[in-house]
């Protein structure tokens, strides 16, 4: 499995296991985000996006891919929902900013996560949105993916 669908899998499996406020879902499968019940506010969907790598060595290669981690929210308090919302997503991605993908030394290592930036999208109430922009660097051999 690439490193991109490791990460990817690892960011559902944290987020899905996040405390309060808890998500009701937590997708990497595109979801209409009107027609979610009411249970499922907390939603985030996960997209993977661009990805930047450069060569560090003569066998060495490094990655930094670009995650969107799109938070909804349902409420009256929507400034305090978001808020809330990016204060957990960005403490639990720091339990394990490794993002357990460090295979061994030879194959993929030296992986570290950073919440990059933060948007607010302007939406119709009672629905908030933030896009919490996540950072994964890697390291791996080259042609070892």
């Amino acid at each position: 499995m690439s490193a991109r669908e490791n990460v990817a899998k690892n960011l559902v499996s944290q987020l899905q296991n996040m405390s309060e406020p808890t998500p009701g879902l937590v997708s990497r499968v595109f979801f209409d985000v009107q027609k979610l019940a009411i249970t499922q506010f907390p939603a985030i969907l996960i997209v993977t996006s661009n990805e930047v790598r450069q060569d560090i060595a003569t066998t060495l290669r490094q990655g930094t891919i670009q995650y969107q981690l799109k938070c909804y929210v349902r409420g009256t308090e929507i400034d305090t929902l978001r808020n809330e919302i990016i204060e957990r997503v960005e403490e639990t991605l720091e339990t394990d900013r490794s993002r357990d993908v460090t295979l061994n030394s030879e194959n993929i290592h030296c992986v570290s996560t950073t919440v990059s930036s933060i948007e607010v999208v302007e939406r119709e109430l009672p629905l908030g949105e933030v896009v919490v922009n996540v950072d994964v660097t890697y390291r791996h051999k080259k042609g070892v993916l």
